[in-house]
């Protein structure tokens, strides 16, 4: 599930309006109450969306949720984004996370024609969009993070409104993520923090990162771009002047677009970082990476069953998770010249070569 990561680079669409969505008809008798409607849209490729889609409905089975008997879910996979009033075409990648957002129209149009018991979100753009919409379903999210920073809630304790869920809560993470990359290169003065300048809560870790840094003896200098110039030219220009000021790493906020492009941009000028998902480095080659343990699917579905049961959204907290993972790659610091000192990979809860 991790790889439908909102900071996938993937060209994407909504299989909602303009596509057929999975759906299983229900063989209810006659006289027997209506299955309940449920709406799970998964902001990542098709693929990972179906993997998705069969957990969640394993998992319904197992409470008494059955597909086809009492329980009708539509599944909303993520592959071609179309705009049927200019025709079609893809208009959208999913790493492009901080322009307009694709979901917009279809909480507007689908979600709030339909009228289901339950949306299910799984991503922060999906979430984003619901709560834009103003529809009055339920929704509960998981994929995200930074759930009051980001206005879904307005607070974890008591969440108000119709949205609730599961943050990833990195954005907690990135002094500590700071911390670590000292440890792990403590040679390294000269650090960068590199992130979107007009995105608020990038800048805000931009803040917690350069006060952490004075604490320990560290230089930080900022490389902000805006969202639109986070392409390969723009990237590449940076990092090479990254180079050529004497940086010896670097640090990302929590969540960024293009980050393979990263990962590799990273590994070509040899700068070593720890990135905020783990899957980054078991997926994508990247050296470190020090995250939460993600939401399971089976929380997801606890939540869901009680909002069908009658419980208001509003009154259920949003958990974060209580479990950190450290996660680095051999194969990444031998092609870097890098060696993990011996007390951090004792930290280490995985160690991979890939």
């Amino acid at each position: 599930m991790r790889r439908c990561s909102a900071i996938v680079v993937v060209v994407v669409a909504l299989v909602a309006s303009f596509g057929r969505p999975s759906v299983a008809a229900s063989s209810a008798p006659a006289g027997t109450p209506p299955p309940a409607r449920v709406v799970h849209v998964c902001d990542c490729p098709a693929s990972a969306a179906q993997e998705e889609r069969s957990e969640l409905v394993r998992l319904f089975a197992k409470v008494g949720y059955v597909e086809g008997r009492n329980l009708e879910l539509t599944t909303y996979s993520v592959e071609t984004l179309n705009d049927a009033s200019r025709g079609g075409g893809p208009l959208y990648s999913l790493g492009e996370q901080f322009g307009p957002n694709p979901y917009a129209s279809f909480f507007k149009t689908r979600v709030a024609r339909s009228q289901p018991q339950l949306v299910l979100a799984s991503g922060v753009r999906v979430v984003a969009a619901a709560r834009d919409s103003q529809v009055s379903t339920p929704v509960v999210f998981w994929r995200i993070t930074d759930p009051v920073g980001l206005g879904f809630v307005a607070a974890l304790a008591r969440p108000g409104g119709n949205l609730t869920g599961f943050s990833r809560a990195i954005e907690k993470l990135t002094v500590k993520r700071l911390e670590l990359l000292h440890e792990m290169v403590p040679g390294a003065q000269q650090v960068a923090f590199v992130y979107i300048e007009d995105f608020a809560a990038h800048v805000r870790q931009a803040a917690e990162v350069k006060a952490a840094a004075a604490r320990i003896g560290l230089r930080v200098r900022d490389y902000a771009l805006p969202w639109t110039h986070w392409n390969e030219v723009e990237l590449e220009a940076l990092f090479a002047t990254m180079r050529r000021d004497g940086i010896e790493a670097f640090l990302l906020p929590d969540i960024n677009v293009r980050p393979t492009l990263l990962v590799e941009l990273a590994a070509r000028h040899r700068l070593p970082t720890i990135y905020s998902l783990t899957h980054v480095v078991t997926d994508w080659g990247g050296l470190a990476a020090y995250s939460t343990e993600a939401s399971s699917v089976e929380d997801v579905v606890g939540y869901a069953v009680r909002i069908l049961r009658g419980e208001r959204p509003a009154d259920l907290p949003v958990q974060e998770p209580t479990r950190f993972e450290l996660v680095l790659n051999s194969r990444a610091a031998r092609e870097l010249g890098l060696t993990f000192p011996s007390s951090f990979l004792l930290r280490a809860n995985h160690v991979v070569d890939k």
